[in-house]
């Protein structure tokens, strides 16, 4: 059986009015993945596109190396069963490494303690030469706006693909996290060359989303909200470029500026 859908319809009364209306609603459910028949975690998540996002989590998450190693993909209402061609000895090692990681994430300790561990994670590295001109950046935001408006209340993620110059895919999900999962999952399953692509996500971007695109190879991504601390220090870390938009402010470049070519630089005193 396939995901649900991205919302339902519900009944509600205008307070003022007492005019009864029918409200679109974001629908949420836990999603329980299975790896070779293991409970792997449960994601909160949008029933949508569901083959897509287990696809996406497993490679942000470095569990696979690419999507030739998910065999199979069965969803089954909110349980996805997945089959890998990985060894188990070295699946379970990275099983593994997936629980200290969110482990750190919903850590509660100080700053310091956060970054001590954060730092002891195996990073990759983003060594992309591509670029991009600041105008053509713009375009690129502006289409995504466009298409990233919706009256249901979900996040919006997207990639822009320089060999063929447009937004190639969106995703949708109350999860701005899980946006980028779906995102990865569909663009990897279409065979779509990360190396040269604009991730691009309307929820402000968390340290596991940028983590996420520097294991997938992107080295560019842009929020439409404003920049997470964690974020930007996991972009450090990775060599990712993370470009944000804030209203009224202007388009920000916080790491790797290179990749934006004509943009101005000025050194404040």
């Amino acid at each position: 059986m396939q995901g649900f859908g991205l919302s339902t319809s519900v009944k509600g009364f205008r307070v003022d009015s007492g005019e009864e209306v029918l409200d679109e609603v974001a629908l949420e459910f836990p999603i329980n993945i299975y790896l070779n028949d293991k409970h792997f975690v449960t994601v909160f998540a949008t029933p949508h596109e569901l083959k897509e996002m287990v696809v996406g989590h497993l490679l942000g998450y470095g569990i696979v190396s690419g999507p030739d190693k998910v065999r199979e993909v069965v969803v089954d209402g909110l349980d996805v069963l997945t089959y890998l061609d990985v060894d188990e000895e070295e699946l379970g090692k990275r099983v593994e490494r997936h629980k200290e990681f969110k482990l750190i994430m919903s850590s509660c300790g100080s700053v310091e303690d956060y970054l001590r561990a954060f730092d002891g994670l195996n990073k990759p590295r983003v060594h992309s030469d591509y670029r991009v001109s600041r105008e053509k950046l713009r375009s690129i935001i502006a289409e995504f706006g466009r298409y990233s408006k919706r009256s249901v209340s979900v996040h919006t993620a997207g990639l822009y693909s320089e060999s063929e110059d447009k937004l190639v895919g969106l995703a949708m999900d109350v999860s701005r996290h899980v946006t980028v999962d779906k995102i990865i999952g569909k663009m990897a399953l279409k065979g779509v060359d990360f190396s040269r692509s604009v991730l691009l996500t309307t929820g402000r971007q968390a340290s596991d989303m940028v983590l996420k695109a520097a294991r997938t190879g992107i080295p560019i991504t842009v929020s439409l909200r404003g920049p997470l601390f964690s974020g930007l220090y996991a972009a450090l870390k990775t060599g990712v470029t993370v470009v944000s938009t804030v209203r009224g402010r202007g388009l920000t470049v916080y790491s790797s500026p290179e990749r934006i070519t004509g943009a101005e630089q000025k050194v404040v005193v």
